[in-house]
């Protein structure tokens, strides 16, 4: 999976808490509880997507740790 794939599969988590709660303001006739299951949905894609994000995060910083610690230590210079 490349990169630009991986940061559209963490930020869709985000798009669809958007679009569930523009459904929320958009759907008439609901009932008030239809509409806080819509809320609900919402925030848990949007807890979801925070967690894929930090999760992310986490990952690209544990590389970079490994990848600062697997490169050789400059030696003394020679003339």
């Amino acid at each position: 999976m490349t990169r630009s794939q991986l940061g559209m599969v963490v930020t869709l988590p985000w798009l669809v808490a958007g679009v569930v709660l523009l459904a929320m303001t958009r759907i008439e006739g609901e009932t008030r509880e239809a509409q806080l299951e819509l809320f609900g949905s919402a925030a848990i894609c949007f807890s979801i997507g925070c967690l894929a994000r930090t999760s992310l995060g986490l990952h690209d910083l544990m590389q970079a740790s490994h990848t600062k610690e697997a490169a050789p230590a400059p030696g003394p210079r020679q003339p």
